[in-house]
C-alpha cells in the first residue's frame, strides 16, 4: 500500500496547489474528484479479494458524492449542493459507524447519548462566533449528531486496541469542526482562511485512508 499512499499524498498537495486562489474556480472541483477516487482505488486494489470490501465501500461512496457536492458549494456557493453533501456525508457516517458495530461485540448506549452534547455546543458556536447557518442550522445539528457517533465508536474501538480507528475518528471530528468555521465564518484574512481549508482538507483525507488501513 505504500505506492498507492505516495500517490494519495501528492494527489493531495496537487488539492492544495488549487485551493482558494485564482485557479479554485477552474480546478478545484475536478481535483477534489481525482482525490476522492483515488481512495475508493486504494480501497478497492486493496482488498478486492476480501469480503470486507463490502463493509466499507458503501460508506465511502458516499463521502466521494460528498466530497464532489461540497466541492461545487466551495466552486459555486449554491445551497442546494451544502445541504445535498451534509446528506451524502451523513450516510458515509452512518456507513463507516455500521462497520465499526460489526467487527466489535458490544456498542455502548453513551455512543448515542453524548452526541447531544454536542449538538449543544454546536449551537453555543452559533451564538457566540455569529456563524452564518441559517436555514442549515438544523441539517447541520442532524450532521452533528452522527458524526459525533461516528467518532465516539473510533473511541471506543481504540479502547479495544484498534488504534488506527482511534486515529482516524479524532481527525474525522477535527475535519468536520474546521467546516463549520470554514463555511459559516467570515474571515478578514483569506490567508487564515485558506489554513484552515488545509487543516479541513488534510485530517479528512487522513482520516479516510486510515479507515481503509483498518480493514
Amino acid at each position: 500500500m505504500i505506492i498507492e499512499t505516495i500517490i494519495y499524498v501528492a494527489l493531495i498537495i496537487g488539492l492544495f496547489m488549487v485551493c482558494d486562489n485564482s485557479l479554485s474556480r477552474r480546478y478545484y472541483v475536478p481535483f477534489k474528484v481525482v482525490c476522492s477516487a483515488s481512495f475508493l482505488a486504494i480501497l478497492f486494489i486493496n482488498h478486492y479479494f476480501s469480503e470486507k470490501l463490502t463493509m466499507m465501500m458503501w460508506a465511502l461512496f458516499a463521502c466521494f458524492v460528498g466530497d464532489i457536492l461540497m466541492g461545487l458549494y466551495n466552486t459555486y456557493t449554491r445551497k442546494e449542493f451544502m445541504i445535498l453533501g451534509i446528506i451524502s456525508f451523513m450516510i458515509g457516517h452512518v456507513g463507516l459507524l455500521n462497520y465499526m458495530c460489526r467487527i466489535t461485540d458490544r456498542t455502548s448506549a453513551l455512543i448515542y447519548i453524548l452526541p447531544c452534547i454536542s449538538c449543544v455546543l454546536l449551537a453555543w458556536l452559533r451564538s457566540h462566533f455569529r456563524l452564518h447557518m441559517g436555514s442549515l442550522f438544523v441539517p447541520c445539528l442532524i450532521y452533528c449528531y452522527f458524526i459525533t457517533s461516528m467518532t465516539l465508536k473510533a473511541l471506543e474501538c481504540g479502547l479495544q486496541g484498534m488504534l488506527w480507528l482511534a486515529v482516524a475518528g479524532i481527525l474525522f471530528w477535527i475535519s468536520d469542526f474546521t467546516i463549520i468555521f470554514l463555511y459559516f465564518y467570515h474571515y478578514r484574512s483569506k490567508s487564515i482562511k485558506r489554513i484552515v481549508h488545509f487543516i479541513n482538507l488534510a485530517t479528512y483525507y487522513a482520516a479516510i485512508l486510515l479507515f481503509i488501513f483498518s480493514l
